[in-house]
Formats: structure tokens, C-alpha cells, sequence
């Protein structure tokens, strides 16, 4: 549990960054592109108005600066490589003289980066010469990388937060599974004190009374050592269910294996076809079928089965047997004859000390937690159990599980 609440921890975590990360990132990288285009707005204004008033370029493009009061550089290069400045800005212009740097500026905006970065555009004017429109990318570099330590700080709150309140909220669902568990387990020793009380009472009354010679008959001693082998057998069959149930019971996992439930089916089928040579039994078995499961397990829930068709349904109760899949689903159903369940208990949920008739299990010697085994069994296997009345007359009882 604790291996799982880490997990959970830990993807909410990771999910949370990668989210930040993208929509925070997504924000910054869209706020600097925006104050580039900006930028670029006013470097190609510039150029524009240049072009448009070529034969007075240099006063179109210094007018242009100052009615729309633009922070640009600009400089003029002549052919010769002498640049001379026309207008400055707040950037630190470290010059430019190379013809083919003036020449790849002529297409449009690019960007230099460096000690002072800027970026510029050229313009030939009238002469060959080169008109320079340069702007200050500092401030725009400054403010990216504050936006992204802001990112970086945010994502590390969003993280602070999800790690508190995935504390916080996986201490309360523990607590309410400690809660539940302190419960079944206060519920499983009071049903288990209830159910070995009977026999222990027994044992006790029949003990004292032959330790004190109160039975001086041989027929009535007999009859009390049987009664007292009976009830000895009894506590002996409901302790190894009930420590059973208790296994099931625990968290930790059973180690399952890939298995052929067709062979283990067919096996028990043949075991009580034998014993039970007045019963007719139908066999509808599919060949193979696999599951992933505990043979154990899957061994005691198939006998249960049988032993409550022998226990509780006449010796001659027809019986039929269905194994088969159902795309990714087994399906088993071992259904019988016999007189069946009270009709409330086709329609309760079958829990880990239910009993739907508990005198029927003292007259037959079982513990009458078959059915809860068989439950529990089938939910350890992240399976289904329906327990219905059955086309025989009796008790169908229909188990699914992954294949």
C-alpha cells in the first residue's frame, strides 16, 4: 500500500511539472515572441518609410523615429565601409562595417546575439549605400529570463502543493483503511469467538461429566466420546477455515501462476463422478483454458463447490458443470439439482462470515463458511461470483474470471 501511495505521489508530481512546464513555457515563449514582432513592427515601419521616400531616406527614416518616438539606432554605411551615426538609442551598437552581415540584413530582422545584443535590419538607399535599423534586444532578453525563473518558481510551488495535499489526502484514506481493517478484524474475532464457542461449550460439558463419573452407561459414554470426536472434527474444519479466510483477507498478494483451468476442473469432475456413482453428471468442458491464478486457491474453491452439492443436496441431485471462455473471461459454473439456497440469499452480498443457513452446517459437520471462501477466492482473482437458482432446481453457483 505504501509502495502504491508513493507511486501515486510521485506521478502526481511528474504530471504536474510536465503540465507547468508546457503551459508555463508555452506563455513565456509566446510573451517573447510577442515583444519581437514588436520589435520588428518598428524596424520595418522604419524601412518602409524609407523606401517609400528614397531620395530623402535618412530624414524619412530619422522623422519616422521621432513622431513615433521609436528607441532605434540608426547608422550609414557607405560603400567604402565608413559608418557613421545617424540616430541613437539606448543600445550599445558595437558597429557594423561587413557587407555581407548589411546584406543579409536587407531581407529582413536578424538577430545578434553577444555582449549587446541587438537586432537590425539595412535598407539600400539611392548611391549603394546602406541605411543600418538596429534595436536594443537586452531588455527583451532580460525579461525572457526572469519570465523563466518566474516559471521555475511557480512549478516548484505547484509541486510543493501537490506533494501537501497528496500527504494529506493519502494519510486520510489510510487512516480510513486502518479504520476499516481495525473493523473486519474486530468483526472476523468476534464471529470466530461466536462460531468456536459452541463446540468448545460442548466438549467442556460432555468432558466434566465423564471426568466426575456422572455417565456410568457404556451406551451413553460411548454416545458422548462420539459426540465429543464430532465436535472435535467440527473446530478442526472451522479453524482451517477460518485461518483461511484470514489469509485471503490479508493485502499482501498471492503468487499466481499461468495454469490450465480445464485440467484442474476435469480432474475434480472425475474425483466426484467416482464417489458419487447415483448422480448424474454433465461435463461441458473446454480445452484449454488458461488463467493466471493461485492452483491452491483455485483447488479449494472448486472443492468447496462439490463438498456443498455432497453436504446439502440428495445423493441422486443431477449435476451439471460448464467451463468456458468468454473473450478475455472464464466462465465456470457447477450448478446442482438439490433443494438450493433460501431465496434471500440469491439476492445478499456474501460476506467473510455470512452464513445463509447455519443449521444445515452443523447437521452436515462443515463450518458454513464455504460460500464465503468461495467469495473471497473469487475476488483474490479480480473475478465475479453470482450465486442463482439453477435450470436443475437447485444451486448454480456462476464464476467469471480474467483470462
Amino acid at each position: 500500500m505504501k509502495k502504491s501511495n508513493s507511486k501515486f505521489a510521485i506521478l502526481s508530481i511528474l504530471v504536474t511539472t510536465v503540465l507547468s512546464s508546457i503551459i508555463g513555457g508555452f506563455a513565456t515563449i509566446d510573451s517573447r515572441n510577442a515583444d519581437l514582432r514588436q520589435i520588428d513592427q518598428s524596424i520595418n515601419l522604419v524601412a518602409e518609410r524609407v523606401k517609400q521616400y528614397s531620395n530623402e531616406a535618412i530624414s524619412a527614416a530619422i522623422l519616422t523615429v521621432e513622431e513615433e518616438n521609436l528607441d532605434l539606432t540608426l547608422t550609414l554605411v557607405t560603400q567604402e565601409g565608413i559608418e557613421t551615426v545617424i540616430n541613437e538609442s539606448h543600445l550599445l551598437y558595437p558597429g557594423m562595417t561587413a557587407v555581407s552581415e548589411l546584406q543579409r540584413g536587407v531581407a529582413g530582422p536578424i538577430s545578434i546575439e553577444g555582449e549587446n545584443p541587438y537586432r537590425y535590419r539595412s535598407v539600400i538607399i539611392p548611391g549603394g549605400d546602406y541605411l543600418v535599423i538596429a534595436a536594443d534586444l537586452d531588455g527583451l532578453n532580460t525579461n525572457f529570463k526572469s519570465n523563466l525563473k518566474n516559471l521555475g518558481g511557480f512549478t516548484i510551488a505547484a509541486d510543493a502543493l501537490v506533494i501537501f495535499l497528496s500527504i494529506f489526502f493519502l494519510r486520510r484514506y489510510n487512516r480510513g483503511l486502518d479504520a476499516k481493517a481495525l473493523e473486519r478484524m474486530q468483526r472476523f474475532l468476534g464471529d470466530a469467538s461466536h462460531e468456536l464457542r459452541t463446540p468448545l461449550t460442548v466438549i467442556k460439558g460432555y468432558n466434566e461429566m465423564l471426568s466426575k463419573g456422572q455417565m456410568t452407561d457404556l451406551v451413553d459414554r460411548v454416545r458422548a466420546f462420539s459426540r465429543v470426536s464430532t465436535e472435535i472434527e467440527r473446530m478442526e474444519s472451522l479453524i482451517h477455515d477460518l485461518l483461511l479466510l484470514a489469509e485471503l483477507g490479508e493485502s499482501k498478494p498471492t503468487t499466481f501462476e499461468e495454469m490450465d483451468l480445464s485440467e484442474l476442473v476435469s480432474a475434480h469432475a472425475n474425483d466426484f463422478a467416482i464417489f458419487n456413482k447415483e448422480r448424474t453428471l454433465n461435463l461441458s468442458i473446454a480445452d484449454p483454458v488458461f488463467v493466471s491464478g493461485s492452483r491452491e486457491h483455485l483447488n479449494r474453491l472448486i472443492q468447496n463447490c462439490f463438498s456443498n452439492i455432497v453436504r446439502h443436496a440428495p445423493s441422486t441431485a443431477p449435476v451439471t458443470i460448464t467451463l468456458r471462455s468468454k473473450g478475455k473471461k472464464v466462465n465456470l459454473i457447477i450448478e446442482d439439482g438439490g433443494p438450493g439456497l433460501p431465496e434471500s440469499a440469491y439476492r445478499s452480498e456474501i460476506a467473510a462470515m455470512n452464513r445463509f443457513d447455519p443449521s444445515r452446517s452443523r447437521e452436515s459437520g462443515g463450518s458454513g463458511l464455504g460460500m464465503s471462501i468461495i467469495a473471497a477466492i473469487v475476488q483474490e482473482h479480480g473475478g465475479k461470483l453470482d450465486l442463482r437458482k439453477s435450470e436443475l432446481g437447485g444451486l448454480a453457483v456462476d464464476v467469471e474470471l480474467p483470462s
